[in-house]
């Protein structure tokens, strides 16, 4: 199964409570990252963003 950014709504939000604090929905399923992970996560995207834009 492929989703499609077209059909996705990503939803992001913060606990500042919660020990995974940042939560990041997609298509019904919830994330729940520490800020650590989700640095690393945005590192991650942002980078694979660049491979595909300079292809």
């Amino acid at each position: 199964m492929k989703l499609r950014a077209r059909n996705i709504r990503p939803e992001v939000l913060t606990d500042p409570t919660a020990a995974r604090p940042v939560l990041i929905r997609l298509c019904g399923l919830w994330l729940a990252l520490t800020p650590t992970e989700a640095y690393a996560l945005a590192d991650q995207l942002h980078d694979a963003a660049e491979e595909t834009h300079h292809a």
